[in-house]
């Protein structure tokens, strides 16, 4: 794909931020057995099997996912997916409808990886005046790490009473949710690396995502 000419790149300052940095707190600082182009490449591209073994892994149920294209709003790509997720809360359903809006930036030189989430629940008390936020940041550190850093938090559309304990609980959720994510991540791309595919990673082609 030819350059793009910088005069006809959107300029950053225009575009809208797809989440609210001030609403996040860390969470997860980490090195990361990949570089951040095989993270891309490996999790996040459009035939990547990882996200349904992930929500599989979790027993969320009713997986769609919408395909990566660009905004107009947004620098990089986004897409969105829809999935019914357990909930073990005495106030909620057995099971509760969610919608992900994702977006992802990977840079012109493959090596800084920005990848977002906010997640909408449909079917919970107070559901509709937050959303969770969150926030994926690799730096590759070499041929086959990077460094990874999460961060999360509840954002809130208006106010309500249950503010205080919702953050608190969306944080604290998010991290066991991590802590899956990373497991099932480092399964799957060790699935790949380790049967002589890292030339079929590194060779494989990766989205225009040009900021």
């Amino acid at each position: 794909m030819d350059k793009v000419p910088e005069a006809s790149m959107p300029k950053v300052d225009k575009l809208k931020t797809f989440i609210k940095e001030e609403a996040l707190v860390g969470i997860y600082n980490d090195v990361f057995p990949c570089t951040a182009e095989q993270f891309f490449n490996l999790l996040l591209k459009d035939d990547s099997k990882f996200t349904s073994m992930y929500r599989s892994v979790r027993k969320d149920t009713n997986l769609v996912m919408g395909q990566w294209h660009t905004a107009e709003k947004y620098d990089g790509q986004v897409r969105e997916i829809t999935f019914r997720s357990l909930c073990n809360s005495p106030m909620c359903p057995p099971d509760i409808a969610m919608t992900e809006w994702q977006h992802v930036v990977l840079s012109p030189d493959k090596k800084h990886l920005v990848f977002e989430t906010v997640q909408q629940a449909h079917d919970v008390p107070f559901g509709s005046y937050f959303e969770v936020h969150c926030k994926w940041s690799l730096e590759t550190t070499n041929g086959s790490s990077c460094a990874l850093d999460i961060r999360v938090g509840a954002h809130f559309k208006k106010w309500c009473v249950m503010q205080s304990k919702i953050k608190s609980g969306a944080v604290n959720e998010y991290k066991k949710e991590v802590d899956v994510m990373l497991d099932v991540a480092r399964s799957y791309i060790k699935s790949y690396t380790s049967d002589d595919d890292n030339d079929k990673v590194s060779s494989s082609p990766v989205m225009p995502l040009e900021n």
